[in-house]
């Protein structure tokens, strides 16, 4: 079991903090040391689970290094309020990479890197770019869903849970900001 201590030492390291009362916001600060060095030194996981959860979060990874991409050149076809968000949304999601990178690696993988290109379409103007971003986060939203009940210790389960909360902050803001209800529903499940 992991100690409570240990779950305050990951999400210090991976910078989760509360902006407000309501605002979850994750922001890199350290280089991921604490949550690598318990993750190796957990006598309860086994290597075999070590190497799922290192698939798992490699996995949702990739998803999150083709969101910045995404957010790097939509951007700069977006304006006022849509690119402010956009900008902070950017940073959080460097900050996930930055979490996700030492958790992989504190379990002795290697973290995939960014592809070199990612087919984000063509969007022209604001309107398809809000859309291109929601959908992005659409897709986040689900890898984590999936991503949380199979990796195995529970303090890692929270941490990533908390970064999912902040891909639903920002779908809401997204769909706000295209004209449509922020939150059309009352569960949040995983698009099949």
């Amino acid at each position: 079991m992991v100690s409570r201590g240990s779950r305050r030492a990951f999400l210090r390291t991976a910078g989760v903090g509360l902006a407000g009362s309501s605002s979850l916001l994750i922001t890199a600060c350290g280089g991921g040391s604490a949550v690598t060095k318990k993750l190796a030194d957990e006598e309860s996981i086994t290597l075999a689970t070590r190497a799922s959860d290192i698939e798992i979060l490699n996995d949702v990874l990739d998803l999150e290094h083709a969101a910045v991409a995404a957010y790097t050149a939509g951007i700069p076809l977006l304006s006022g309020h849509a690119q402010d968000a956009g900008a902070q949304f950017l940073g959080q999601e460097l900050s996930h990479v930055k979490a996700l990178t030492g958790a992989v690696t504190g379990a002795g993988g290697k973290p995939n890197r960014p592809r070199a290109r990612y087919d984000l379409g063509n969007p022209r103007g604001q309107a398809e770019v809000l859309a291109m971003l929601d959908a992005t986060e659409e897709a986040l939203v689900d890898i984590y869903l999936d991503a949380i009940p199979k990796l195995s210790p529970g303090w890692l389960r929270a941490a990533v849970a908390s970064i999912l909360a902040n891909e639903a902050q920002h779908i809401s803001v997204l769909r706000a900001a295209r004209g449509l209800a922020p939150a059309p529903s009352a569960f949040l499940t995983v698009n099949e």
